[in-house]
């Protein structure tokens, strides 16, 4: 998925449906966010295109609408794969501009982290 340059208004959209975890009709939505259902409608579809949401057509009150949530993309990292021992990698925090194959400090990361594997 490519990253789309978003404007501000599009930015606001999806931070006001990630802010609901259940999800948002979009026939509340343009009226939450004070644009008309047209232009609500071009924002939604290219955050879909763009795979930052999903769409599901329902019915709320008689009248056909959308249930828009936030793509569930994200994938939880265990922390402790950053971890040596008792160190976390130092690329973390890192501002150096190094090479990664010459990096002193990334070599003895390495090296603690064969070393606690052996333990």
């Amino acid at each position: 998925m490519t990253a789309l340059q978003l404007s501000e208004t599009e930015t606001t959209v999806l931070a006001h449906i990630r802010a609901k975890p259940d999800g948002t009709y979009q026939s509340e939505l343009w009226k939450d966010l004070g644009v008309d259902s047209r232009t609500c409608s071009r924002i939604l579809k290219k955050l879909e295109d763009g795979g930052y949401i999903e769409r599901e057509e329902c019915k709320k009150d008689g009248t056909r609408t959308y249930l828009v949530r936030i793509v569930k993309t994200e994938k939880t990292i265990n922390p402790m794969l950053l971890m040596a021992g008792e160190t976390i990698v130092p690329c973390v925090a890192c501002d150096e501009e190094c090479d990664i194959e010459h990096c002193k400090m990334l070599e003895d990361w390495v090296y603690e982290l064969v070393f606690s594997e052996m333990e």
